[in-house]
């Protein structure tokens, strides 16, 4: 009797696997022929749609996949291959870490921490960004090296996520090693969830564009808070990072939006308007040639043509010896403190 139930138990769980394969496969077809799955309820109690197979990342050169773990309300995404390394890293680190977990029992590996820790502190700039080789000019931010001594622009898109431009664009910012921020939608996270994860996991920045995309000047005080509280929380729970910054649909306000938002509001000073022309050339004209450093570019990652234009964007500004960095990393290395309830327009 227990081998039969066995038998069977062990063919159930064949023909799941077998079907969940199969739909992997299918939703991963979807992203390759371009398509885009909808919207769904958007509410966090919808089903995510997950457009290609489960933590594949389409359009990596590496073809790495993501692990995302929740312990308690922290949540963090690392790619397979650190999550493997890491056994391997702690076994390396347990002698240091026993050492400082019980410090009366190995005087010495403190005493050597020490100057190396010193070392460290020495070789930060202000802000808590890393030097590199002891050059103030050079440091190391979100994963790669800026230089302060040149260019820094802010690409920004609104209004997403949306799969197809948004993973267009994703894939040339991570072909040229630059960096965006994107302020969502929260009705629109849950259905794109790995796009999301995926924006986390390669250095962009996740940033607040209203819960359902109301225009604040319209509304009274509970609803904005409530707007922009959801927004929040909508993208936390879906990628574990939870928005500091906020972009008002329209860029509309009034004293009522500026008293009550309650995180810095970050609006622009190059508008591409590629919502209105849905034209790539005319994108693309609008921001080369007419930007320079400390810059703040608006465009939407809705449409297919503004991914088509940020193609030819990111290549030529990195060309010219422009760096694309996010929004608070830019304010950050231009050691502007981000207030709540002020209006930024750039970071000249």
């Amino acid at each position: 009797m227990n081998c039969k139930k066995i038998a069977r138990t062990l063919f159930a769980a064949v023909i799941v696997s077998t079907l969940f394969s199969m739909q992997a496969l299918a939703d991963y077809a979807v992203y390759s022929s371009g398509g885009d799955l909808p919207a769904g309820p958007g509410t966090a109690t919808g089903s995510p749609g997950v457009i290609y197979a489960p933590g594949v990342v389409p359009g990596s050169s590496s073809g790495q996949t993501y692990n995302v773990v929740t312990v308690g309300n922290q949540t963090t995404v690392t790619s397979e291959a650190e999550t493997q390394a890491q056994p391997a890293a702690e076994a390396q680190a347990q002698p240091e870490t026993a050492a400082a977990a019980v410090p009366e029992t190995q005087p010495a590996a403190e005493a050597e921490a020490a100057p190396a820790a010193e070392a460290a502190q020495e070789q930060t700039a202000q802000g808590g960004f890393q030097y590199v080789d002891g050059d103030p000019n050079r440091v190391m931010s979100n994963g790669r090296v800026i230089d302060l001594t040149k260019p820094m622009v802010a690409l920004t898109y609104d209004d997403g996520p949306q799969t197809n431009a948004g993973n267009r664009i994703l894939d040339v910012f991570a072909r040229y090693g630059q960096r965006a921020t994107f302020f969502m939608v929260g009705d629109r996270v849950p259905s794109r969830a790995a796009e999301v994860q995926r924006m986390v996991a390669e250095g962009h920045e996740v940033a607040n564009h209203t819960y359902s995309h109301t225009y604040l000047n319209k509304v009274d005080a509970a609803t904005i808070q409530s707007q922009v509280a959801k927004c929040n929380d909508i993208i936390q729970q879906t990628c574990g990072v939870r928005p500091t910054i906020m972009r008002l649909p329209g860029g509309n306000k009034n004293s009522t939006v500026l008293q009550n938002v309650n995180m810095p509001i970050i609006l622009w000073n190059i508008d591409t308007q590629d919502w209105k022309t849905r034209n790539a050339q005319s994108t693309i004209n609008a921001v080369i040639g007419h930007v320079s450093n400390g810059d703040i570019v608006l465009m939407h990652e809705l449409y297919d043509a503004t991914a088509q234009a940020t193609e030819t964007i990111v290549p030529t500004l990195v060309e010219q010896g422009f760096q694309l960095v996010t929004v608070s990393e830019m304010a950050a290395l231009r050691g502007v403190n981000l207030s709540p309830n002020t209006v930024y327009y750039s970071f000249k």
